[in-house]
Order: C-alpha cells, then sequence, then structure tokens
C-alpha cells in the first residue's frame, strides 16, 4: 500500500510502497490534524508533533484567498510506528549517497501514514458534523469540510473553509459602560471571542446570549429603563419599547431562542433541529449588531 512516511530526525517527506520509495521532493506542507465532531464544547485538539502517535497528517495543496477556501489531502497513522523502509538518497541531503546498499538504497525508519476514505472514517468515529482541527493544542485552526474527492490514487481530497469566516466582533468602546459594570462585559465579550476559534456552535451560542445579556443589562440599567439585572429574555421587551432599540431587541430575542435549541428537551420535544456551524455565525453578528445599536462600537 503506498503511504506517505516522514523522517523524524528532519521531517523530510517520502512516498512509499511496499517498505520501498523515493523522495517526495519539494517537501510538502505537512500539518498535524485531527477528525472531530462540531458538536464538541471543546475543539482545542489532541494533536502534537509526535508523529508516532498523531492520529491524522493533512498535506496542504493551497489556499484561494477569493473563495477563503483551504485545499489538500488527508492520511491517517498506521499503527505500527516507525515503519522500516528503503529509499532513494534524498536530493535535500547529497551526503546520503555515500550510505546506499547495493540496491542504491537507504534503510530509514519512518513514521508512515496511508491513504483512507474519508466518509467511512467519519462514520466509524461516530461524527455526525465533521470539523478539521489543523496544528497542535497550543495553536491550531478550526475548518469545516465543505466538500470531499479522491484521486485517482485513491487519496481523500478536502476542500475546507476556515471558521475565522465567522463574523468578527467589532472594537468596542469600554469607558462608556459603568465601573461596575465593565470587567462583567470583557469577561463575557472575551470567552465568547476565545470560543470563535476553540468551541462547537452550540457553546458559541450560548456565549453569544451571556454576552447579550451583560451587554443589555448595562444599557439598560445606566439609561434607568430597569433598576436589576434580568435575564435575556424578559429583557427584550424594555429594550425594544422603552430604549426603542428594535434591531437591537430583535437581535437579543433570536439569541434566547438559538440558545433553547442547544437543550437537548427541547429539540425532542418541540421537534427542532441541532444548532449548526450557520447559527454560530449568526449568534456572533448578533452580538456585533446589539454593541452597534447601544453605541458602545469605537470608532
Amino acid at each position: 500500500m503506498r503511504t506517505l512516511s516522514i523522517d523524524m530526525d528532519n521531517y523530510l517527506v517520502y512516498e512509499c510502497n511496499n517498505s520501498w520509495g523515493y523522495a517526495s521532493w519539494p517537501t510538502p506542507q505537512t500539518i498535524p490534524a485531527g477528525i472531530v465532531d462540531e458538536s464538541e464544547q471543546n475543539l482545542t485538539p489532541k494533536n502534537h508533533n509526535d508523529l508516532s502517535i498523531l492520529p491524522f497528517l493533512f498535506i496542504d495543496d493551497g489556499y484561494d484567498p477569493t473563495s477563503r477556501v483551504r485545499k489538500g489531502k488527508i492520511y491517517e497513522r498506521e499503527e505500527s510506528q516507525p515503519k522500516q523502509c528503503f529509499v532513494q538518497p534524498h536530493p535535500a541531503i547529497p551526503s546520503e549517497r555515500a550510505k546506499i546498499n547495493a540496491d542504491g538504497f537507504i534503510e530509514k525508519y519512518l513514521a508512515t501514514f496511508r491513504k483512507f476514505d474519508y466518509r467511512t472514517k467519519v462514520k466509524q468515529l461516530d461524527i455526525n458534523d465533521p470539523i478539521i482541527v489543523l496544528s497542535s493544542n497550543t495553536q491550531f485552526t478550526i475548518w469545516s469540510v465543505i466538500d470531499v474527492e479522491t484521486s485517482i490514487a485513491g487519496e481523500t481530497i478536502l476542500y475546507l473553509k476556515s471558521r475565522k469566516t465567522i463574523g468578527l466582533l467589532p472594537k468596542v468602546d469600554f469607558s462608556k459602560f459603568d465601573e461596575d459594570q465593565r470587567d462583567q462585559v470583557k469577561e463575557k465579550l472575551g470567552l465568547l471571542s476565545d470560543d470563535v476559534y476553540k468551541a462547537g456552535a452550540d457553546s458559541i451560542v450560548d456565549r453569544a446570549r451571556e454576552a447579550a445579556s451583560a451587554l443589555i443589562n448595562a444599557y439598560l440599567i445606566n439609561k434607568r429603563h430597569i433598576n436589576k439585572h434580568k435575564d435575556l429574555g424578559q429583557l427584550v421587551i424594555p429594550l425594544r419599547e422603552i430604549a426603542q432599540k428594535t434591531i437591537a431587541a430583535n437581535c437579543a430575542e433570536t439569541l434566547a431562542k438559538l440558545h433553547s435549541r442547544t437543550k437537548h428537551v427541547e429539540q425532542i420535544n418541540r421537534g427542532l433541529r441541532a444548532i449548526n456551524e450557520l447559527d454560530a455565525e449568526l449568534a456572533v453578528n448578533s452580538i456585533g449588531m446589539i454593541l452597534t445599536e447601544l453605541g458602545y462600537v469605537r470608532l
């Protein structure tokens, strides 16, 4: 079987077939990868740079800035690591020619990754809404799978779109908040910003609801439209009818309804669909609109 094999000493890449191979040159861009379910609350990968136990490897074939789509091949780790391979001298290491055997090959022990059927693997992992997480657990990016192809060699080719396409929050003028409200608002917005790049859609919606509650409570108390903190659902009427902030009120009402859909009991009893990536994007954009409508955006 054809494998992608990597020298763990220098990260040079080889293509092997039945323990015989040659250098992949120029060396392709290889990135640690994980496949997780979008519904998971924390998408932080268990990936790291130890190739001998890394579950998946992504070969980057390029990024289109116009469509914001990334293309690449994905391989899974073989069970036994490292694997003995006989390879031709690598073009990047001319001195290896002195180590070749009588057949013109060099013996190496390489971390090996094999091609696999992506859709079958996702079913085996019991993943309903797959997300691809690239890089290690300290620095990583989250990508949605928008298309899957298979090459003539049986390799899985993925087309990915970055989670960073979810709308970013505008710059906030925290000086406009009362001192006793400022820290809580900063905390809630900070938690939402963090979740956009590491958490599942349910968690993003939850964080957006909490941020909306903190923002609207701060605004209405400051304007003396209410005299104590209330739940988000209770804030919609005074925000719409007293403060005359109709758009912000509509966004808050939407967030309250989205939040109820994250509850499994609500989904079952009311026949609601589960939260997905588009709901998460709407939730983040709603917070941006609330900030704008309430005058908290720094221009």
